[in-house]
């Protein structure tokens, strides 16, 4: 593909070529009032997490798990969301709404990181739109009630973004290093910080300036940084066998391979919902006028840190599940390039629209979730759309009454979902929480492992009804039926309950749970 200059556009200054001069562009005239705007909305939101009555879910249970016993890496994740959650214990306890509290915490940051980049590359118009738009799209509602890899993700982005776009401007030593540092931190929240080097690689490929950065000594050096950063995670990825790794290439290469062009027209149409259906159109529209050759430099430079991780993960959907979020880091870039393209049209009919949208949908989130055990939509299958996280503090509570009824002092699940809510909402009560592996994730790192030297008895809490997979480990099983958890959430999970007693040595993992 070759992409032409736009004849209009001198070739010598082409990020300036389309800024209005600097007297005209009054630079910070918005910023107290972005900055007003949203630290209302990051309190509103830390208001809500407080009345909230949504319990953890399993992820954000296993994350505040490994707060508890810190390290350079776990299972399934880098580190840095576990040192946050440790943070915010530290600042505000343990209660639910402290866990997920550095979510919009962080949120605030990438709106003001996408202003800054907004301002930088084209004028302070464009960032402080952007800005308003990324703190009220879709994605940023929903996820900013939640703890997860992707809001740190999302923020130390948007902070490279800057720096790199500073970088083109005039290469300086201090952008160098904040480049390197946010790359190597967002590595440690997620390795789909890695997107930005292909992006780096597509924009010298669209941008004479981008080309330009490739020979000069900062960019190189900043990709240095990355890597000090992150080596504490590598080294101990290299310790435990890049089980990390191994876990995340298997969310890919490990599912049954069937193709469906379907399934990549659905991730696609989901990204209406992630980036906002105004802002992820928009993207559409500037990408169709990039391939067309019409696009001035800083819309190419944008459109180029958010093709690539949308391409690669719609390539995969072709053949395996895609998650809506895999392509996240896309709308960094991408809401900058749409607010600039909106701003340029005057359409802003349309920014209206994204914000109106955004609103809504936060003010519903916020109601929602104070209110949602009550909650019912009688044109869902399952009415409550709360019932995948409600229902854990119950189960887990009853889990400990039902230890304390067996005489026991140890809980034992062989499912790491349960495993994360009994952790957290057990923590106080006395009763140990172990792990049994299965032959179908035979390592994790959430609890102790059940074993030939755990004392006594215990009792193991599992969905799965088979006795005839547990008789064979343990010298006794004493089955104790079941028990219904989580009744008026829309969707009660329950356990069946085991009281076992002298564990083989050694103690093999459990088979699959043979019923659905």
């Amino acid at each position: 593909m070759i992409v032409t200059m736009p004849p209009s556009l001198p070739l010598k200054t082409p990020l300036d070529a389309v800024r209005p001069p600097v007297a005209d562009r009054k630079p910070l005239t918005r910023l107290p009032l972005l900055v007003a705007i949203l630290l209302a909305l990051t309190a509103l939101r830390l208001a809500g997490l407080r009345l909230s009555l949504v319990d953890l879910f399993y992820d954000e249970a296993q994350y505040w798990s490994w707060a508890q016993n810190l390290a350079f890496g776990y299972y399934s994740k880098p580190p840095l969301l576990a040192w946050i959650i440790w943070g915010a214990e530290r600042v505000c306890g343990e209660a639910e709404w402290c866990v997920r509290a550095p979510a919009p915490l962080f949120y605030l940051g990438t709106s003001l990181a996408v202003y800054a980049t907004g301002r930088a590359l084209y004028d302070e118009r464009v960032g402080f739109w952007a800005a308003l738009m990324t703190a009220l799209t879709t994605g940023a509602a929903f996820s900013s009630r939640i703890v997860s890899t992707d809001v740190p993700l999302l923020f130390f982005w948007a902070v490279a973004l800057y720096a790199y776009v500073k970088l083109l401007e005039a290469p300086r030593w201090r952008h160098a290093i904040l480049l390197g540092v946010a790359t190597g931190l967002g590595l440690l929240a997620k390795y789909a910080m890695a997107y930005i080097v292909p992006g780096i690689a597509l924009a010298a490929l669209v941008s004479p300036r981008a080309r330009a950065l490739l020979r000069r000594p900062h960019l190189w050096v900043a990709l240095l940084v990355a890597a000090v950063v992150v080596s504490p995670n590598i080294a101990w990825n290299v310790s435990t066998g890049f089980i990390t790794f191994k876990h995340t290439g298997g969310l890919v290469i490990g599912e049954e391979v069937r193709w469906s062009v379907l399934r990549a027209l659905e991730f696609l149409g989901a990204q209406f919902g992630v980036f906002g259906p105004v802002i992820f159109g928009a993207m559409i529209v500037v990408t169709v006028r990039l391939l067309r050759g019409r696009l001035p430099e800083p819309d190419r430079v944008m459109i180029a840190f958010c093709l690539f991780p949308i391409a690669l993960v719609t390539a995969f959907a072709v053949t395996v599940h895609a998650y809506a979020n895999w392509a996240a880091v896309a709308f960094v870039s991408g809401v900058v390039v749409a607010a600039a393209h909106l701003v340029r049209e005057k359409a802003w009919g349309w920014i209206t629209a994204s914000l109106v949208v955004g609103a809504v949908v936060q003010a519903l989130l916020l109601v929602g979730d104070v209110i949602a055990d009550r909650v019912a939509l009688p044109f869902l299958k399952n009415p409550n759309p709360y019932a995948r996280t409600l229902g854990w503090r119950d189960f887990s509570e009853k889990a400990g009454a039902a230890a304390r009824a067996a005489g026991v002092t140890a809980i034992v699940s062989d499912s790491r979902g349960d495993l994360g809510a009994l952790l957290y909402y057990l923590r106080d009560s006395g009763i140990a929480v172990l792990s049994w592996r299965t032959e179908e994730i035979p390592s994790f790192d959430l609890g102790r492992p059940y074993g030939p030297r755990t004392p006594g008895p215990v009792l193991m809490v599992t969905a799965c009804r088979d006795l005839d997979r547990i008789t064979p480990l343990v010298e006794k099983v004493e089955p104790l039926g079941l028990t219904r958890t989580g009744d008026g959430t829309g969707g009660p999970r329950g356990f069946h309950a085991f009281r076992l007693t002298g564990p083989k040595d050694p103690l093999p993992p459990l088979a699959v749970c043979p019923f659905p």
